[in-house]
């Protein structure tokens, strides 16, 4: 296996997504010589969703080429770019950049002064070139040599090898280094820098000796960034690698932000190392490695700016000048921008555990490296600094202006700056004070948004003491701004790309507004811009940035014809920008017959992210012609992204074009054009999938063209999106196959997911009407699932649908005891299982409990085929027995089940009928509605010699009403044998103490029960036993009750002396006739 060719596509809208195509060549198989095995080409393609393939099987060279580079076109047209490329000449396209950023796509750059290869030198160059002269040079100052030399390095363009002032500048470069060492230490660090950036490589040893013999650290780090700056590629590579090789351990961490930052601290330490070595070394790396470049991006956006690592940041900045590194100026600046001065004398440094969120505190320190070293005015120093150095660049018309004031500007987010504020301040005016409003934009204390974005706006003041700027009218940032108010506008004017970058990429409504009004003026430049460029303004989040796009895009659609405004209308018509969008619509819909006959277009609106457009593409559909529709319609589901919102939608319409008027033309495409269908089942979104399987299965003899690999993969896939479209290939195979996969087919029609079991549904039903033993497993298979838990949702309605009417003559268990096992199953299929079966079923299969039982069922279906049945078995005057077979029916939770049993126990079951131990069941029964029945039926039941057998099985029961209701009965025991009854009271004592002792509620029945005690102390043995309760009573009753219990004592005590009773002592006062009681 050989890779042949390789390319690499970006896209960062909405999030950054990376795709690999690759063209690769199979072995030759063994034995196989010649032109015979030519066959042996394929293109796969690696995606953040997977992997798939362009080819289905193997093909020829010139064939997999073509595929490739169709698809690579179709994703570069769609707005993504080539990152890099291996081959694929014939693409015609170069990669971006690597060093550029990859957030937009390229800009074409308009040409700048110092690129002009002819023309004389011009004066301010031959002036400053002149001062380096030795007769001239022996008469300037120091300070002046050092400046000279600084200028110098600030006109050098090493990017520029052709111009005529850049060639008197590296002519110069003898000059420089004979003047190395013959100055102060501020001319070498001077000299050093323009040497740097002149890009001479004979220079690069004479740097190498100043790293070494310079008078101070700063000027050995600039010929030490000077001479790294002229190394060729290779010589670069290999003076680097010995300190890649300090640092392997380290680079290795896979960790980015605060977690690189605690677990460098901890290595750091170890090796006794800090920051300053660590970035210095680490930002040298990132000159040829690009892995190493976004560690250091990723340190300086965490790092804190504080004292430890401060110095470190402060040497990355400077050297990021040398360099002229916007992006990692714009970096820092932001962080200069956005970040408070340290307060006072701090000796403590905070680092946030990315792991717990919690706050680490460091102590810090020292005489050397006091703790405060950002300071208020170190950061205006910075901020200042940044703001100079662009606008001398800007002054000199250097073309790295407004590159850096690019990258400045893009610091400036929304979501990292406060938003804009109204505050009412006191102002002084004509000898007394108003109150005023200020409006603050969003990021108002940017130094940058008084110096370059807003200074020529006529309301803006700005703080004395903050500097935050205001207005005295609120900014509407939602449009562009009606007049220019940005500063360096010869530079912008000079530069439209540089606008255009910031329109693409800028995360400020601030800048976006401002932007949107500056390129208003270079309207011709807008118009020069690819599709790709106006589509990410049109996806832009910023209305003022759409707008710009959508401008430039409908000029070119109202100068063109049909032909050439395609492009325009495709990109407009999936734009998120409500008026592009609308005016794409419109204009197609004004001669929709000839814009039905551009495939492309029509494809373009099925699979568009709007609503609209893939209304309007379905209607041209219907108008286009069909054949090259079809070819499109497989090229663009080949290429398209698994991404793109709307996809789902859009294949949905796709699949009832083809099932429509589509369908004879996408049949006769199935064999000519299978080597480009196939791959769409290998496709990593579902719905290309479900699209593919559509399309094969229009042809009869489809499946049989399926690989087996494919089909195996669809099968098995973990998506169950994709699993179903595999179904859907299986259920197409001849019977004869199907119906030796019963435990297969059977899986699948009880599977979680709805689109498996809807794709062999019909399967399995065309092969059930043919083979009655396959019909039977399947049954039971569905029947056995209706048992068990849900396996996702509608699984159970499925199965029951195909049971009850295709499969009905086949169910199992549809018997009266199958019936009732599927009623009391848990799972709420099988009841509706055995609801449906009971319909088959008669009164005569159940009993009478079974049948009262089925009554209080949750089917109402079930419960009023109950009732009916119950109606039709119940004699006009039961039997005690069949009476007492309908007691389930109290356990009813149903309005018409307790109606139902209401009017049968009450209305329609005669006294003789009923038991006097049935009746108190009733009483005993937890429902309130039930006791009340039973109580009712049993004093019309219930005679005197039952009393006994009614107070021993209702004695416990704790309703107060049942109580009550007990006590009625109390009277009716036999009082004439004193022992038995003695015996009768002792049992129910548990009732007795349960009455008396109800605090707050019973009142009637512990009334009755006291006088119904109080009166059976005639006989001893009877007396004994009251005597028991009272005592207990005496001592845990309330006061409200005590002295009826304690009277009751009393008069035992009188009538029977001989009765112990421990908790009273009894005594007759002096003179008393009667006896008293104290307690004990």
């Amino acid at each position: 296996m050989r890779k042949i060719a390789s390319a690499t596509l970006i896209r960062v809208h909405p999030r950054e997504r990376r795709c690999t195509v690759e063209l690769v060549e199979l072995d030759r198989p063994a034995g196989r010589t010649g032109s015979d095995d030519a066959a042996r080409y394929v293109v796969n393609v690696r995606q953040d969703s997977g992997e798939s393939s362009l080819t289905a099987t193997p093909c020829s060279l010139a064939e997999a080429q073509r595929r490739a580079l169709d698809f690579l076109r179709r994703r570069l047209a769609a707005g993504e770019t080539l990152l890099r490329r291996d081959g694929f000449e014939a693409l015609g396209v170069e990669p971006e950049i690597a060093a550029a950023p990859l957030s937009t796509p390229s800009v074409p750059t308009a040409s700048t002064p110092s690129g002009t290869p002819a023309g004389p030198v011009p004066p301010a160059i031959a002036a400053l070139v002149a001062r380096f002269a030795p007769a001239r040079w022996t008469l300037e100052p120091d300070d002046r040599r050092a400046r000279a030399a600084w200028r110098v390095a600030e006109y050098s363009d090493r990017d520029d090898t052709d111009s005529a002032s850049q060639r008197a500048l590296r002519a110069l470069v003898p000059r420089l280094v004979e003047l190395l060492e013959s100055g102060s230490d501020l001319l070498d660090l001077c000299l050093a820098a323009a040497i740097g950036r002149l890009g001479d490589p004979g220079a690069a040893e004479a740097m190498a000796v100043l790293s070494e013999r310079g008078r101070s650290p700063a000027t050995k780090r600039y010929a030490h960034q000077a001479r790294l700056m002229l190394l060729a590629p290779d010589a670069l590579q290999s003076h680097l690698e010995v300190a890649a090789s300090q640092w392997s351990a380290e680079l290795a961490l896979p960790a980015e932000g605060p977690a690189l930052v605690l677990a460098l601290l901890d290595a750091l330490d170890a090796r006794r190392l800090d920051w300053p070595d660590l970035l210095q070394d680490w930002y040298d790396l990132a000159l040829v490695r690009p892995d190493v470049r976004a560690k250091v991006l990723s340190l300086l956006r965490a790092l804190p700016l504080q004292a430890e690592a401060f110095q470190a940041l402060r040497y990355v900045y400077k050297t990021a000048e040398l360099r002229r590194d916007a992006e990692v100026l714009g970096l820092l600046h932001a962080r200069f921008e956005n970040t408070r001065p340290a307060q006072g004398g701090l000796t403590t440094r905070h680092y946030l555990d990315p792991s717990t969120g919690e706050w680490i505190v460091r102590s810090a320190g020292s005489k050397r490296k006091p703790a405060r070293a950002y300071g208020r005015r170190t950061r205006e120093y910075l901020r200042l600094r940044g703001w100079r150095g662009l606008r001398r660049l800007a002054a000199i018309g250097h073309p790295h202006a407004p590159v850096l004031a690019v990258e400045l500007l893009l610091g400036l987010r929304d979501d990292e700056v406060p938003a804009a504020v109204t505050e009412t301040h006191i102002e002084w005016h004509r000898l007394q004070t108003t109150r005023t409003e200020r409006h603050f934009p969003a990021g108002a204390h940017w130094l940058l948004v008084s110096r370059l974005l807003l200074p020529a706006l006529p309301t803006l003041g700005t703080g004395a003491r903050t500097r935050r700027v205001w207005t005295r009218e609120p900014l509407d940032v939602t449009r562009a701004l009606p007049q220019r108010p940005e500063g360096l506008r010869a530079m912008w004017d000079a530069h439209p790309e540089a606008l255009l970058r910031l329109a693409m990429a800028s995360r400020s409504a601030l800048v976006q507004a401002v932007v949107a009004r500056a390129l208003q003026d270079h309207a011709e430049f807008m118009r020069q811009q690819a599709p790709a460029v106006l589509e990410t303004l049109l996806r832009s989040p910023y209305a003022t940035a759409a707008e710009t796009g959508f401008a430039a895009a409908r000029a070119h659609i109202e100068a063109g014809d049909a032909a050439a405004q395609v492009p325009w209308l495709k990109l407009l018509a999936a734009s998120a920008h409500a008026g592009a969008r609308d005016y794409a619509l419109l204009h197609i819909a004004g001669d929709p017959g000839r814009f039905a006959g551009h495939a492309d277009l029509v494809v373009a609106l099925l699979l568009s992210g709007q609503e609209r457009a893939r209304k309007q593409g379905h209607g041209l559909a219907l108008l286009a012609p069909p054949q090259p529709l079809i070819e499109e319609l497989l090229a663009a589901l080949l290429a398209v992204d698994a991404a793109d919102p709307g996809l789902d939608e859009g294949a949905t319409l796709i699949e009832q074009l083809l099932a429509g008027p589509l369908a004879p033309a996408a049949s006769e495409a199935v064999m000519p054009r299978l080597g480009a269908l196939l791959p769409l089942l290998d496709h990593p979104s579902a719905a290309v999938v479900r699209v593919g399987v559509s399309w094969l299965l229009l042809h009869p003899a489809g499946v049989a063209l399926l690989p087996p690999a494919l089909m195996t993969r669809l099968i098995t896939a973990e998506d169950p999106e994709r699993r179903a479209g595999g179904v859907r290939l299986l259920a197409a195979l001849p019977d004869e196959v199907l119906r030796r996969q019963v435990d297969l087919i059977g899986d699948l029609a009880t599977h979680a997911h709805a689109g498996i079991r809807a794709a062999i549904g019909s399967a399995l039903l065309r092969v059930a009407r043919e083979d009655a033993d396959f019909a039977r497993q399947v049954a039971d298979r569905l029947h056995r699932s209706l048992f068990q838990t849900e396996s996702g949702e509608g699984a159970h309605a499925d199965a029951l649908r195909w049971l009850t009417q295709d499969l009905a003559p086949h169910a199992p268990a549809r018997d009266a005891a199958g019936s009732w096992r599927a009623l009391q199953a848990r799972s709420t299929g099988a009841q509706r299982y055995g609801a449906w079966a009971l319909t088959t079923l008669t009164p005569d299969d159940f009993s009478l409990r079974q049948l009262a039982t089925l009554v209080r069922h949750a089917d109402a279906g079930v419960r009023a085929w109950a009732m009916r049945a119950l109606d039709t078995r119940l004699p006009p005057v039961p039997s005690h027995e069949q009476s007492e077979q309908l007691l389930p029916l109290a356990e009813s939770s149903f309005d018409d089940a307790i109606a139902y049993t209401r009017t049968l126990f009450g209305e329609r079951l005669p006294d003789e009928s009923l038991a006097v131990e049935l009746l108190i069941a009733w009483v005993d029964h937890p429902q309130a509605w039930v006791q009340a029945l039973g109580r009712v039926r049993l004093v019309r039941r219930m005679s005197a010699a039952d009393a006994s057998l009614c107070l021993t099985r209702l004695s416990q029961h704790p309703g107060t009403q049942v109580q009550l209701f007990v006590t009625q009965w109390l009277l009716e025991l036999p009082t004439d044998d004193a022992p038995r009854l003695a015996r009768q009271l002792r049992a129910l004592t548990p009732y007795f103490l349960t009455v008396l002792s109800q605090v707050h509620r019973g009142r009637a029945a512990k009334s009755r029960v006291t006088a119904f005690l109080r009166a059976q102390i005639a006989a001893p043995e009877t007396a004994e036993v009251v005597a028991e309760i009272f005592a207990r009573q005496v001592v845990t009753a309330s006061l409200t009750d005590k002295p009826q219990y304690i009277a009751g004592l009393r008069d035992i005590a009188a009538r029977h002396p001989g009765i112990a009773l421990p908790f009273l002592r009894w005594h007759s006062p002096a003179g008393a006739t009667t006896t008293t009681a104290d307690p004990a």
